[in-house]
């Protein structure tokens, strides 16, 4: 039995630990080869533990253990000329691109939103929503080239639905698609 995305290729920000991983993982298992970023080091004003280069290379032998290939790299989507070089390099390896999850996000660690410091709202912005559209932007010729079609994922929050007093840039991101057509 196929998978729903049998022979296509993912591209996952933020797919060392968490959702991130769990995306690659549910799609390696549909079929997919992934291609799997995560910046793997602490990031200043965030007070959680980071993701590490062990919890990429988890990732990376949980989709290989599915007989799909994988491709990783250690990367910050705020950095758009590498964040498209590494993904250019990986499309040429795999072949190909149709889908696209932008999960990559930090939060605000409980801050009131009168009490997140600026520093830690320009951080959350930087990564949640400039991260996305660079990981969109990375990806999204690829889709075109491919004659294909594919299909975005944006990572949001629930706070996008209901507000609460700890919100985060993420509850602006809605999912959609994009058509070669």
């Amino acid at each position: 039995m196929t998978g729903r995305v049998e022979g296509k290729v993912a591209f996952i920000t933020g797919a060392a630990r968490g959702q991130g991983r769990s995306h690659a993982v549910r799609l390696a298992q549909e079929g997919a080869d992934i291609i799997a970023v995560d910046i793997c080091k602490a990031i200043d004003n965030v007070v959680y533990p980071a993701s590490t280069p062990e919890d990429l290379q988890e990732t990376v032998s949980l989709v290989e253990q599915l007989g799909r290939r994988i491709v990783p790299a250690q990367m910050d989507v705020r950095d758009y000329d590498t964040l498209k070089d590494t993904v250019d390099a990986a499309v040429e390896r795999l072949g190909r691109l149709d889908i696209i999850v932008a999960n990559a996000g930090i939060g605000n660690a409980g801050n009131k939103l009168h009490k997140i410091p600026e520093h830690i709202w320009d951080d959350m912005i930087d990564i949640n929503l400039t991260g996305v559209w660079h990981s969109v932007k990375a990806g999204v010729p690829h889709l075109l080239a491919g004659g294909r079609g594919g299909l975005i994922i944006l990572t949001g929050s629930v706070g996008g639905m209901r507000a609460g007093p700890t919100p985060t840039p993420v509850t602006t991101s809605p999912p959609s698609t994009v058509s070669s057509a």
